[in-house]
């Protein structure tokens, strides 16, 4: 008799077996699906009962890929691609000053100089929707979880372009009766305050001067918002970025912190989104308007 297998593989089907051996568990999988746990769960099974086919080991630690999953995951990522791929051309030959535009920055710039832009675009351009996401994280333009990226990086990725728009410096802050009541202090005695994110934000060579701060941090955040208002309080010393540390009044800056490699604000997006109008009209609206505040940013203020 024949093989009865219903190898009917919809792409469906093959996003699943992509998430999942992309986060090598169900409930990363999950979140990549925006999905349930459980609705994972069921599909998984569904889908290698439906095909008689295993694509995953369930191991204690995670979900590992059989041969025909490796193979069904490389199958996945090409379609995957050339789905993105032809989204981003359809985008590219949008000339409507209209749509949505997903805009990733890190928190610090979306809540102070960022907001005020944004509101200012939005008013002039009522047709465009911008969705914001606050990350310092490197979402990939190159599958669209975000169309322009605001980066504080020592390198953009290969696969973006954009415009380098200036330095990007942080220093060490505090209050003034902070200082005075550690007046003789090294930098090794001050109480610090740091900022969870420091893979996005800064590099391990920010610390070489202060090497020994992170087992001596009274308060620790993933929000830079959040460590600069402990600061103001005088809580401690903090690492802040200098837009952020040199226009808080409260807050007086002790020293740069030097920076190798060096840090830059780039605004960046993928080639294929380039010559959308919309993008166009964002792109140089928040370069222009950025630019402005370079020396801020660079701490020449």
């Amino acid at each position: 008799m024949g093989d009865k297998r219903n190898i009917d593989l919809a792409w469906n089907d093959l996003n699943v077996i992509l998430a999942i051996g992309r986060a090598g568990t169900l409930s990363g999988a999950a979140k990549l699906l925006d999905q349930s746990h459980s609705t994972v769960f069921r599909q998984i099974n569904a889908i290698e009962k439906k095909l008689g086919v295993r694509f995953f080991e369930r191991l204690p630690h995670g979900y590992v890929k059989t041969e025909a999953g490796e193979a069904a995951v490389c199958s996945a990522e090409k379609i995957d691609d050339e789905i993105h791929g032809l989204a981003r051309e359809l985008i590219g030959k949008d000339s409507r000053l209209q749509g949505t535009i997903r805009l990733t920055a890190p928190e610090g710039l979306s809540q102070t100089l960022l907001a005020p832009l944004l509101a200012s675009f939005c008013k002039t351009h009522p047709d465009i929707h911008i969705d914001l996401i606050v990350s310092g994280s490197d979402l990939a333009l190159s599958r669209r979880e975000a169309d322009l990226a605001l980066r504080v990086t020592s390198k953009p990725p290969e696969t973006s372009i954009g415009r380098r728009i200036c330095l990007f410096r942080f220093g060490l802050y505090a209050t003034q009766s902070y200082l005075k009541k550690h007046e003789n202090a090294e930098l090794d005695d001050f109480d610090w305050l740091l900022n969870d994110d420091s893979r996005n934000w800064f590099s391990a060579s920010v610390w070489k001067q202060i090497a020994n701060v992170r087992t001596k941090s009274v308060l620790s955040s993933n929000s830079i918002i959040s460590i600069l208002n402990a600061c103001k309080f005088g809580l401690g010393v903090a690492p802040l970025p200098c837009f952020l540390g040199d226009t808080e009044k409260k807050l007086s800056r002790i020293s740069l912190i030097s920076q190798d490699p060096v840090f830059e604000l780039w605004l960046l997006t993928h080639p294929d989104l380039r010559n959308t109008t919309r993008m166009r009209a964002l792109m140089s609206f928040l370069y222009e308007s950025l630019v402005e505040h370079a020396e801020l940013m660079q701490g020449n203020h």
